[in-house]
């Protein structure tokens, strides 16, 4: 069985959920996102996995808020990289884990220092 993709509203924010531990360094000083933030790592294969927040809560897109905090964008920035953005939900059955929030923005490629500074610099921190 395999997934549709579709296109997430234009209107709609994004969650991404980033390392806390300040020797990740995934911060800067003044708590804003660095660009390791939205970096694509080799196991990502070119898709940066976010939540739709319309879907889910701060507390259930962190999920460990000891290790993780949450980042939001809106995803009309995104666009505005030149990038796009899909939902696209995972369910146990094959994923093995449900997540009916998932999506994925794609497009950034993975030596792109870019990209990746720009969409941390429009996004901001959410504390809850």
């Amino acid at each position: 069985m395999s997934k549709m993709r579709t296109p997430v509203d234009p209107q709609e924010w994004l969650f991404r959920r980033s390392y806390s531990n300040p020797e990740h360094k995934y911060m800067n000083p003044d708590g804003s996102a660095n660009s390791r933030v939205f970096k694509l790592r080799d196991k990502d294969k070119g898709e940066l996995s976010v939540d739709v927040r319309s879907m889910t809560t701060p507390e259930s897109a962190v999920a460990e808020d000891s290790r993780y905090m949450l980042f939001e964008i809106a995803n009309l920035e995104v666009i505005n990289a030149g990038l796009c953005t899909e939902h696209d939900p995972l369910t146990v059955e094959l994923d093995g884990v449900d997540n009916p929030a998932h999506a994925v923005i794609l497009g950034m490629a993975e030596d792109d220092d870019v990209l990746p500074g720009l969409l941390a610099r429009r996004a901001r921190r959410v504390i809850f």
